[in-house]
């Protein structure tokens, strides 16, 4: 200690023996020992950044980081989800009948029912709003296996919902489709099969969409069970409000005996909604 006192006394007089005017600084004993305590930390950081390198070398256990232009996994889910196809499912009617009444189409002075109750199975009693409902779940699961983004546009039996409130769903989504799950009912008992229903050519509240709608109709009933043929007319009004393509699928007479319980089985059920997601993917690859 005592001899580096005294460099440090012999460096203050060289300076001052030599005229050097320019200040300098002489640091004392306890900046010297900081300043090797700080080298020594440094040191430490050093042999650590090695140690943790060879390791990586060797495990491969540290993620290499991502380059800008390349997107995380989550990421890539998120634009997964936003890129898939959006499907508006719509069970038809429901147990808690919407009140009042509506426009035929936007701008219309015709007034139509809000909704209505539906039919019922002749033989099996069921109304329709179960069946339609019951299927639109099971269509559901089967079109989001495909990869299709699926909403229902009720999930109970006991919500009061409106032909304009239901195309409302589809149009807030922009939706790609609007699938209206239905299912028929006649005076006549002997009638049967599918129908698909849609606008026509001259519809006054969505023209611009009539080639879409009725590819979609012709689509679903190609694929279908027994059909019947597509119905073109404006007389309904939750198509007319769809600003997106849209077709009714009846899928069945519910006011014929054996169809009404053939459409209550598990095995039939199974195939009218393997048809109509089929025809929705063959409607798909088209637009």
């Amino acid at each position: 200690m005592k001899k580096l006192k005294l460099a440090i006394y012999l460096l203050t007089l060289v300076f001052a023996l030599t005229g050097c005017k320019k200040d300098v600084h002489v640091k004392t004993i306890s900046e010297i020992k900081q300043m090797n305590k700080s080298q020594k930390q440094k040191s430490q950081k050093n042999k650590k950044r090695v140690k943790k390198s060879e390791n990586t070398k060797l495990t491969g256990t540290e993620s290499s980081p991502v380059p800008e232009d390349e997107t995380t996994d989550n990421e890539q889910e998120n634009q997964t989800v936003t890129d898939k196809k959006v499907i508006v499912l719509d069970p038809g009617h429901s147990a808690v009948v919407a009140t009042g009444t509506e426009p035929l189409g936007p701008g219309s002075s015709e007034q139509k029912a809000a909704d209505a109750s539906g039919t019922r199975g002749i033989s099996s009693g069921v109304p329709e709003y179960e069946l339609t409902l019951n299927i639109s779940v099971q269509l559901k699961e089967v079109l989001e296996q495909r990869g299709y983004q699926v909403v229902l546009t009720r999930e109970s039996n006991n919500v009061p919902i409106s032909c304009v409130q239901r195309a409302e769903v589809a149009n807030n989504l922009n939706a790609d489709v609007y699938v209206r799950i239905h299912a028929n009912g006649s005076e006549n008992s002997n009638a049967k099969g599918a129908m698909t229903i849609c606008t026509t050519p001259n519809n006054p509240y969505n023209a611009s969409i009539y080639g879409e709608s009725k590819a979609l109709s012709e689509a679903i009933l190609d694929k279908y069970c027994d059909k019947e043929y597509v119905w073109e007319t404006d007389t309904m009004s939750g198509n007319n409000w769809s600003q997106v393509p849209v077709t009714i699928v009846e899928m069945g007479y519910m006011t014929n005996p054996e169809e009404d319980v053939l459409m209550q089985t598990a095995e039939y059920q199974q195939k009218m909604v393997q048809g109509i997601a089929d025809g929705i993917d063959a409607y798909m690859e088209n637009y």
